[in-house]
């Protein structure tokens, strides 16, 4: 079977293309306030340490509402964002240096080079995978960012996103289709992934922890206006990538990218 809600979350997006001006629908597709959570992603990050000459791996880049606010600060660096959408990564890449690379991937990688990013994320992502799946994606994640680096992921967590869980029963209840798996993640979770990864973590802040320093008032599509400092709305992780210095070795575009493809055998009856 193939990687898991692909063709859902596609026709998702071309569904709100076809019903929507773009712009709204591009919005719409990475769930609302566009312009306000790309300010917060963005300074969640500085707050943990990118700088203007970094370069950044956005796994999850969807319609590029973090690539669109890092324009005018990543002004030195590289960044790479990837989805599953091409649609998206069309509007994304609108309006970011050229030299930005926005990458379609359908298996759980990272088309980078071994060693070559100061910082991985993963906003919304973990969110929708299963948690093998996640797991493999810290494995690339480990391979792509640099010793000492950040690998920074968004997750759901019963005691501050409740509410989504019930929206998905109550879905579920109701015989109703998803159009996405919502995950929930413990952090005993989480510690076992560090401990066999030979990570450490950072740090771990709540959704509803307003910890993140704007740099500008923002407003969120239900007319909320917030000052001073924001909550991101999911838990955050900051992981240290606690692997050894490498040798020396040439990094090729991809050097070293390995894919995995998590399928799933049909139950029987």
């Amino acid at each position: 079977m193939k990687f898991h809600f692909l063709d859902d979350y596609r026709a998702l997006v071309r569904d709100l293309i076809a019903r929507y001006p773009l712009p709204e629908a591009m919005s719409r597709a990475v769930g609302g306030s566009y312009d306000a959570l790309g300010e917060v992603e963005k300074q969640l990050l500085i707050g943990y340490g990118l700088l203007p000459t970094h370069t950044l791996i956005d796994v999850g880049c969807g319609s590029g509402r973090l690539a669109k606010a890092l324009v005018p600060y990543l002004t030195e660096g590289r960044f790479l964002g990837t989805d599953v959408v091409a649609e998206l990564l069309e509007y994304a890449k609108q309006g970011c240096p050229p030299e930005w690379q926005f990458v379609r991937v359908e298996d759980i990688r990272i088309p980078f080079a071994t060693d070559s990013a100061d910082i991985a994320c993963f906003f919304s992502v973990f969110t929708h995978l299963l948690h093998e799946e996640t797991y493999c994606y810290l494995l690339e994640a480990q391979r792509v960012v640099k010793p000492g680096g950040r690998i920074i992921f968004s997750f759901l967590e019963f005691d501050y996103n409740w509410s989504i869980f019930e929206d998905t029963y109550k879905t579920a209840r109701a015989g109703e289709p998803r159009v996405h798996l919502n995950t929930f993640i413990g952090r005993d979770a989480i510690q076992a992934w560090v401990r066999h990864l030979g990570m450490s973590i950072v740090e771990i802040r709540t959704a509803t922890d307003a910890f993140i320093d704007l740099s500008r008032p923002i407003v969120y599509d239900d007319g909320r206006r917030v000052d001073g400092s924001a909550a991101l709305g999911q838990s955050v992780c900051v992981l240290s990538n606690d692997k050894p210095l490498a040798a020396a070795q040439p990094h090729s575009k991809w050097s070293g990218a390995k894919s995995y493809r998590i399928t799933y055998a049909s139950p029987t009856t």
